[in-house]
C-alpha cells in the first residue's frame, strides 16, 4: 500500500537511507515500496538521548532504518529494557515496555517507535513526580 507524505516547506524526511529536504513550497510524495520512512520530528539523535527511554528509542530507530543490522542492536535493547523495568514499579511503564517489545518481535519497528514515544512521555512524568 503506498504511503502519501505531505511535506511542509523546508521539512526533512528520511526515506530508506536517504534524507530528503523539501523545497520552499508544500509538496506531496508517494512512497510506492516498503522502506523506512521517518519525519524529522520523529528522529532523536544519540546526543539527544539522555534518558533510558530515549536511548531505547534510538536503538529501535537504528533497528528500523538498518534492518540488515537489527541483531547488532538487540543486546543494547535488552540492557535498556532491563534498566527501564528496574527503574520503576509503575505498571503503566511495564505495560508500555511489553507493548514495545511485542512490536519488535512482530517486526513492526515503526509502531514500536510510536509506543516508545509514549514511554518517553511517561518516563518524563515519573521523573517529574519523583522530583516534586
Amino acid at each position: 500500500m503506498p504511503l502519501k507524505l505531505s511535506l511542509k516547506p523546508g521539512e526533512k524526511v528520511l526515506i530508506g537511507s536517504a534524507v530528503v529536504a523539501n523545497g520552499p513550497h508544500k509538496n506531496e510524495l508517494v512512497i510506492l515500496n516498503r522502506v523506512p520512512v521517518l519525519r524529522e520530528k520523529e528522529i532523536i539523535t544519540p546526543e539527544e538521548a539522555d534518558t533510558p527511554a530515549k536511548k531505547l528509542y534510538v536503538t529501535i530507530l537504528n533497528m528500523y532504518v538498518n534492518p540488515d543490522r537489527e541483531r547488532e542492536f538487540h543486546q543494547v535493547y535488552f540492557l535498556l529494557l532491563n534498566q527501564l523495568v528496574h527503574m520503576s514499579t509503575d505498571m503503566r511503564m511495564i505495560d508500555l515496555v511489553l507493548d514495545v517489545s511485542k512490536r519488535i518481535i512482530a517486526g513492526d519497528h515503526y509502531r514500536a517507535l510510536k509506543l516508545c514515544r509514549k514511554l518517553i512521555d511517561h518516563e518524563s512524568e515519573v521523573q517529574e513526580n519523583a522530583q516534586a
